[in-house]
């Protein structure tokens, strides 16, 4: 299954991983918040991550005083990717994310046989061309 893994010293445990089926969810410094935060800068309801129309994590600002930053760009949305910063007030989160390796899609080529005398034909070579 698909998860979110947010990692850094001011959340719980070092490290919080949400699954698709548990968000939305509400960060701020507000014990109602669903991920509470201990940083004075945030707001009560800073920022909120969910998971958009394409499946995807997204984080969106709450009208937060300070602002989302993620990557050093101030955001009111961004779909999350592994290897983002996240920046709410002064609590940097790094962002991993991990899929299940059923999700990857890899391209695959198969190997065609070439005729004889294919190697030495000139690279604009159309067939019929003899």
């Amino acid at each position: 299954m698909k998860k979110l893994i947010l990692i850094s010293p001011g959340l719980p445990a070092g490290r919080v991983e949400l699954l698709p089926s548990r968000l939305p969810v509400v960060l701020g410094r507000s014990h109602r918040s669903d991920l509470t935060i201990d940083d004075d800068l945030l707001s009560r309801r800073h920022s909120e991550i969910l998971i958009n129309g394409r499946g995807q994590f997204e984080i969106r600002d709450l009208n937060s005083t300070n602002l989302t930053i993620v990557n050093g760009h101030d955001v009111t949305s961004h779909v999350l990717r592994c290897g983002d910063q996240i920046l709410l007030g002064d609590t940097e989160i790094k962002v991993e994310v991990e899929t299940p390796d059923d999700d990857v899609h890899e391209k695959t080529t198969r190997d065609l046989k070439m005729l004889p005398g294919d190697a030495d034909r000139p690279d604009d070579y159309r067939p019929g061309q003899e």
